[in-house]
């Protein structure tokens, strides 16, 4: 059975000296046979690029054929009053805190009592599988969806490590996720969530305070540091070890105070 394709998209990859080329990021979806754009930022606005605010990208979308939609239950930023937050070592249990320099939006360190937002939690919570009943209810009509966020990196982007792998882990034998990006001639390509998990395992195990740990090898008392992790396989724990590391990297913190300025940085 030919599986249907779910895209993501980051609208920084259309870039340009005067802003946000929003023709070439339509006819991009053209390209890919798109039927809806659905944005997945928590607040669809960017004073740095108003060409993507919410408003323009609904006339945009009336113009190329490919209805918008906004979807803030796939976004990111968790309400404080959701029961989605956990304390930084209870996400990751290995005490590396605190950690100094990491993607999240409020850019200060983090230390392990800090709360930010649970992803195992938040791809559990009502409002999220709300979410992407309606990405099932879509395919189900065989629409064809792009999530679009920001950032032109997938790897760095809540899309990919937030939404599209649940998405794939529930779905995944009827949809299969592609991330539009560009490959290494900067030409526009498409990478699956099986390559983005490996780089994801490359940077976290090339991190200096990971390399320090020497997970896979046994410590004095026997085990690996890897073995606290869940998963049935060494390859399980490794993808836990290191979701849960990239959690703290871009997880939000509980009742952080974000410059709605900066907030297309993040998602």
């Amino acid at each position: 059975m030919n599986k249907q394709i779910l895209y993501t998209i980051g609208y920084t990859l259309f870039q340009t000296k005067k802003g946000i080329d929003i023709d070439k990021l339509f006819n991009t979806l053209q390209k890919y046979n798109i039927t809806h754009l659905v944005d997945v930022r928590s607040i669809p606005y960017s004073k740095q690029y108003p060409q993507c605010n919410a408003d323009n990208l609904k006339l945009a979308g009336k113009h190329f054929d490919i209805p918008y939609i906004h979807m803030p239950e796939l976004g990111a930023k968790a309400d404080n009053t959701l029961d989605v937050f956990s304390r930084a070592s209870d996400i990751f249990f290995e005490d590396i805190f605190p950690v100094s320099k990491s993607n999240r939006p409020e850019r200060t360190e983090l230390n392990s009592n800090d709360e930010i937002v649970d992803f195992q939690k938040f791809r559990n919570s009502e409002l999220f599988l709300n979410g992407i009943k309606r990405i099932e209810t879509a395919y189900k009509k065989n629409y064809t969806l792009v999530l679009m966020c920001s950032e032109k990196k997938p790897i760095e982007c809540h899309r990919f490590f937030f939404a599209s792998k649940k998405i794939e882990q529930k779905y995944g034998e009827w949809i299969e996720i592609k991330h539009i990006t560009t490959n290494q001639a900067e030409i526009i390509d498409t990478i699956s969530n099986e390559e983005l998990t490996r780089k994801m395992h490359e940077i976290v195990l090339s991190k200096s305070e990971i390399k320090k740990l020497n997970v896979l090898e046994p410590t004095i008392f026997g085990d690996a540091i890897i073995n606290n992790y869940f998963g049935e396989t060494q390859k399980e724990k490794l993808n836990d070890f290191c979701e849960r590391y990239w959690n703290l990297m871009h997880g939000w913190k509980r009742n952080a105070s974000i410059n709605i300025d900066k907030i297309n940085d993040y998602d």
